[in-house]
């Protein structure tokens, strides 16, 4: 299951919220901000002044569905063979979607708190996130490279 309930949370990474503002276009988009720098914000340890919560930011990547994908784009997707593309299965509903990672931006906090949230990552999900985001970052042989570090220590 790709989705869950997380009405008890304002914000987790993995929530995908509607109409969310982006630097020059308005669509979809999932916070790949872990949550502590989410709770930062929700339940700050120490109280932010006005002004930090104004422009506390986190990073969002545009959602969208598959089929807006050109080309043979859509195949790989569904392989998982485009680390830029995080792939959720059609569930619950929703149609299969796609959040481009390389689009991720930091966007206000309190500008995303005010959109709709419309679905909540499995921590299933989450995690394969978490992979995807080192898949990305390291490169597709990330596995060899993080049991190189572990070996190296």
């Amino acid at each position: 299951m790709s989705y869950t309930d997380r009405g008890d949370h304002e914000a987790n990474q993995g929530d995908i919220f509607a109409g969310v503002r982006f630097e020059g276009f308005e669509m979809d988009g999932m916070i790949t901000a872990h949550d502590c720098v989410c709770d930062k914000f929700l339940a700050p340890r120490t109280s932010l002044t006005a002004e930090a919560q104004d422009s506390f930011v986190v990073a969002v990547a545009p959602v969208h569905p598959v089929s807006e994908l050109t080309g043979d784009r859509s195949a790989h997707v569904r392989r998982h063979a485009m680390p830029r593309y995080f792939y959720l299965e059609a569930a619950d509903g929703r149609d299969e979607l796609v959040a481009d990672l390389y689009l991720e931006q930091p966007v206000r906090f309190i500008d995303l708190l005010r959109c709709h949230r419309i679905a909540s990552l499995s921590d299933a999900t989450r995690a394969r996130l978490w992979q995807q985001f080192m898949r990305l970052r390291l490169g597709e042989d990330y596995m060899k490279f993080l049991k190189e570090l572990v070996d190296a220590s």
